[in-house]
Order: structure tokens, then sequence, then C-alpha cells
């Protein structure tokens, strides 16, 4: 993941496949557009992501209106999710036409882009980083096991294959232990915003708002942050040199 010009760039497959299943089951409207002769974003029409086959690589888009698409054509999907501008690139790798309109199926993107709409910016480790997170729930002395997803100087996000968020209830307040690299340890109160179970990927998740850090806590943390920034950059632009 990177950020360019305020946008998220995931390429974490599973990251992709969440985001992708919330345009599904949220029937979001998605804008179709391609790129004519001369430059120009030339919009085909509103569709609708129907179905996500993830064995073949692929996604099945309700019917448009036109004519104008052709196997290997390249187009631009724009969406929002939750208010949040989301765009990706595909191929269409199937038509089918039925009386005057036409389905069409695509590859699943490589990579989405998003607006970064925190104040803080975030950094998604993705597998580039194992960072353990302690988390300890008082209320009934519980101790779970987990590990950064994504972070900021404003919160974060973990995940678990080995405990069960369950039992924590969003708003609660709990302590967490975040091991940084360089022995710059974290501890500080978390505030539960909400925790998720995806039980197709075998992971648990819960993300949390950091309640008063203070400024060493900040500086850490930010420190972290612009680290990774900076290699899934460079790593960005390694992968664009060898294509």
């Amino acid at each position: 993941m990177a950020s360019v010009n305020n946008n998220t760039i995931i390429t974490d497959s599973i990251h992709i496949d969440l985001l992708l299943s919330r345009l599904l089951n949220n029937h979001s409207a998605v804008e179709i557009k391609t790129t004519n002769s001369l430059g120009e974003s030339q919009l085909l029409g509103i569709s609708e992501i129907l179905k996500i086959n993830t064995d073949n690589n692929t996604l099945f888009f309700d019917a448009l209106d036109t004519n104008s698409l052709s196997i290997n054509q390249k187009i631009k999907v724009f969406t929002k999710n939750k208010g949040i501008d989301i765009h990706f690139n595909a191929t269409v790798t199937g038509i089918t036409k039925r009386n005057d309109s036409v389905y069409f199926n695509t590859d699943i993107p490589q990579e989405v882009i998003h607006k970064q709409r925190r104040q803080q910016y975030r950094a998604v480790l993705q597998n580039l980083w194992k960072i353990p997170v302690t988390l300890v729930n008082r209320t009934l002395s519980q101790t779970l096991s987990a590990y950064v997803y994504n972070i900021s100087t404003g919160g974060l996000n973990v995940r678990t294959t080995t405990d069960n968020f369950a039992s924590i209830k969003p708003d609660s307040i709990i302590d967490s232990i975040i091991q940084l690299p360089d022995n710059n340890r974290i501890h500080c109160k978390l505030q539960v915003r909400q925790t998720l179970e995806n039980k197709a990927a075998g992971f648990q998740q819960l993300s949390g708002q950091f309640i008063n850090l203070d400024a060493k806590q900040e500086k850490y943390i930010q420190a972290f942050v612009n680290k990774v920034e900076r290699t899934n950059i460079k790593k960005q632009a390694e992968l664009h040199t060898t294509e």
C-alpha cells in the first residue's frame, strides 16, 4: 500500500476482497468508464457488481445499455463506499448479451485506490511487518493476542487467527500493548470501535481509537508509520519498474 496525492493504494488481496464484498452487499452503483481515442474519459453507463468469483478471479457486473464493450477492453470503475471515493482498473474478460443489454465479466483488480479521509494517515502493514499487540480486557480478566493490520497516531486495526474478539463490545475501553521495532513499546488505552469476523479468510478483526497518547508515544507511532510508507512506496516503484 502507498499514499499518493491523498489516495490510498490497496494491494493486499484480502483487503481488496473485503472492499469488493462491501460493494456487492450494499448494491453500490458503479460508473463504468473507458478512454477514447483522444485520451478523454468516456462514461459507458452505471452498473453494479453482481457476483465475485475468487476461484476464477472474476467479477460479474450488471447489464449496461451499450454496444461499446469488447473482450480485453480496459475499463475504469468508479464508486463510493461509506462516502469514500473508490476506483480501480479492470479488463473485460467476458460479455453476455441479452436483448439490448450487455452483462460483462472483468478480472479482479490487483490494486484498489480510495481517498484518504482520515486526519491521520493510516499505514497498512499487510505482510511486510509482524507487529504484535496484546489486548487486555480488564472487565473480563481477558488477554488477547493479535497483529497490527493498519495503524496511525489516531488508532489501529488488528487481526487474529487464534483469539476471539466477540466478547469485546464496541465503545468499551481496553488496554493495548504494541511492540514497535527498535524496542519502542506503546502501552495505552484503546476505545473499541468495531469487531468483525471473516470466516472465509479465517481471521477476526478489531478497530479502535487511541485514548490520550502522550507526545513520546505519538512520535514513536508516527516514525513507524513514516517508515512503513517509505517502504511501501519503494516497493511499488520497484514493481512498476519491472513491468
